[in-house]
């Protein structure tokens, strides 16, 4: 397994599987400030760090002032001091659903109903609760599935695993199996890049041993 270091290319550090944990220590260890920065956030900084060999001036964007009071919950109120809990979660699918009743949600909608509000907070732009609940029933009323959540490469990974029917039966022991072994590969961290290095024939032409298959 890759190691975090300063002289690291590019390809190695995309090449490698790196916890948050991780990237948080070695972030602080080349200066950079770590705040609440997102795990694939922090992999952007760190890639301008290897590229660059300058420190990121990029500060994280806060979603309340210290110490204040948290927003009051209502449709008009400007989203200022945020807290994204099950409380302000339940006011706004409330919105939504008194705008559209019985609409299903979707997986990543929250995901990324706060990159947009993150983006908004950080452009200091104004906006409100029910701008928020506008966009969460957007979201939510996509076709298909969401765009995917940057860096979250071992839920892709499953779902990937899982939609192949070549996979069918597998258990989740076993899937955990496979992604485990994969971090463990030079290369990308993907499902293709798993099919690849598992099922071509061996230079003898037998088929190489499956590494999420119990024994």
């Amino acid at each position: 397994m890759s190691t975090l270091h300063r002289e690291m290319s590019i390809e190695e550090f995309d090449n490698g599987y790196f916890y948050a944990a991780e990237l948080k220590a070695f972030a602080r260890d080349l200066g950079i400030t770590v705040g609440n920065f997102r795990k694939f956030e922090l992999e952007e900084l760190i890639r301008e760090f290897l590229q660059t060999g300058k420190v990121p001036d990029r500060k994280p964007v806060l979603p309340r002032k210290a110490g204040k009071a948290r927003d009051v919950l209502k449709a008009d109120t400007t989203v200022i001091n945020y807290v994204g809990d099950k409380k302000t979660k339940a006011f706004l699918l409330e919105l939504v659903y008194a705008e559209a009743p019985g609409l299903s949600q979707k997986s990543g909608q929250w995901y990324w109903l706060n990159d947009w509000r993150r983006k908004r907070q950080g452009a200091q732009e104004c906006f409100t609760y029910g701008d928020l609940a506008d966009h969460l029933r957007t979201l939510m009323q996509t076709k298909g599935r969401l765009p995917r959540c940057p860096s979250a490469r071992m839920n892709n990974f499953i779902t990937d695993f899982m939609a192949d029917p070549a996979n069918a039966g597998t258990s989740r022991k076993e899937v955990l199996k496979a992604w485990n072994w994969l971090k463990e590969q030079p290369g990308p961290k993907t499902y293709s890049e798993f099919r690849n290095l598992v099922f071509p024939k061996a230079s003898d032409g037998s088929s190489r041993t499956h590494p999420c298959r119990d024994k």
